[in-house]
């Protein structure tokens, strides 16, 4: 199916990669809908700007009555502050998971109440941080974790209740070069093997319009389901013992907490 006079709405069009995926499908000839907590925002290739909380099934049914062909779910949050000890603060707990995973199960569900005239994508942009938790970032890893879950669980379901109108995908990107990449290392002993892994990480981290790119040859590929930029072997590695042996991995992590953690010192 030819992607030009589509029709895509992308939330977190501010970002990074938000930018990057409008201006890629306005090349296309697509009309881009971006959606924003922020209304301080324009750029040439934005058709409009639609400014919402994205927390409300008012906020679902504005999206959906634009009657979209794309849904790029694109909006997310990481944990930029910490408390004392490095613990997860409790309104970051409910933000990020209500706006990395329960707002894009809401559009989702909310697509299902409709009918549908022609295919609807729902692509939500996951992380290959859903490999498994980590002490490090526990909030971002479990929300991009449930929404990885919830995607390919209920996919199905969503596909054949919908006649194969509605497709949830899902494409999972690493670090993208930007200030936001470094944010992991606020409980990170500054200088320690960990930070420095991370600057190695960060310093090779592609750019949006590459990840775009990328995601946009993945989008036109119609038996693509799940896809992203690359995964480094580590994260694999730990993938699959977190997947067999859930008693090690948590040791590991206390492990990994005592020796690069700045709060265990």
């Amino acid at each position: 199916m030819k992607n030009k006079h589509r029709k895509v709405v992308i939330t977190g069009i501010t970002g990074v990669l938000g930018q990057a995926l409008g201006k890629r499908f306005h090349q296309e000839g697509a009309s881009v809908i971006g959606v924003s907590r922020s209304n301080q925002f324009e750029a040439p290739w934005l058709s409009q700007l639609l400014t919402m909380d994205q927390d409300s099934s008012a906020d679902v049914d504005r999206i959906l009555d634009l009657d979209p062909d794309v849904i790029i779910l694109n909006a997310g949050q990481i944990e930029k502050e910490i408390g004392d000890h490095g613990e997860p603060l409790p309104q970051h707990v409910a933000s990020i998971n209500r706006i990395n995973y329960q707002w894009p199960c809401d559009v989702a569900m909310g697509s299902m109440n409709r009918s549908w005239t022609h295919p609807l994508d729902i692509i939500a942009i996951g992380s290959i941080a859903d490999c498994c938790p980590s002490s490090f970032g526990p909030v971002y890893h479990s929300s991009k974790i449930a929404l990885h879950y919830f995607w390919t669980g209920a996919g199905p379901i969503f596909h054949a209740g919908s006649r194969q109108q509605i497709r949830l995908r899902l494409y999972r990107p690493g670090a993208i070069k930007s200030d936001l990449a470094w944010a992991p290392v606020n409980r990170l002993i500054e200088g320690g093997k960990g930070h420095q892994m991370r600057k190695k990480r960060v310093a090779a981290a592609p750019s949006g319009e590459q990840v775009a790119e990328h995601f946009h040859r993945w989008f036109l590929n119609p038996n693509a389901w799940v896809g992203g930029w690359g995964e480094p072997i580590s994260f694999k590695s730990l993938r699959m013992i977190f997947g067999c042996f859930p008693n090690l991995f948590y040791k590991m992590q206390c492990w990994a907490w005592k020796k690069q953690s700045r709060f265990s010192q």
